[in-house]
């Protein structure tokens, strides 16, 4: 596994975390963020929708070419943040959601660096090839 894709692999735990609690417990998860309890339901749904998409974190961390993935996470994982934000203040949303997406924004922080040291390591491999094929 890239170091990148141990970032990805390892963050698969957090979602499915949430996806487990919101699929087992809604009523616990909806009571913390005093969430009508009604939403149990809804809950459950993205729950499921969590755990399935942890399995796609669990393979896409172990597979080295999936770099577009890694960075397509790294996005959307910082755009949690804005779309929590807005909900919180448009929408009515407790502001104690947010504590849930600082867990993204950390995983996506450690997933950039990752991504460019791993880019850094492989430019300077690059160009240690290069100048071993020019010396022979």
């Amino acid at each position: 596994m890239t170091r990148a894709g141990k970032t990805i692999f390892y963050f698969g735990f957090w979602v499915l975390l949430c996806g487990l609690g919101l699929l087992l417990f809604p009523n616990l998860i909806l009571g913390l963020m005093e969430i009508d309890e009604s939403a149990a339901v809804v809950a459950r749904i993205l729950g499921m929708l969590l755990v399935f998409l942890s399995a796609y974190y669990f393979v896409s961390g172990r597979r080295p070419g999936y770099r577009a993935f890694y960075w397509v996470t790294v996005c959307t994982r910082f755009s949690a943040l804005l779309f929590v934000s807005a909900f919180v203040l448009f929408a009515g949303a407790r502001p104690e959601i947010i504590l849930f997406v600082v867990v993204d924004i950390a995983g996506a922080v450690v997933t950039l660096l990752a991504l460019r040291a791993e880019k850094r390591t492989a430019g300077i491999a690059a160009t240690n090839t290069e100048k071993e094929i020019a010396e022979e």
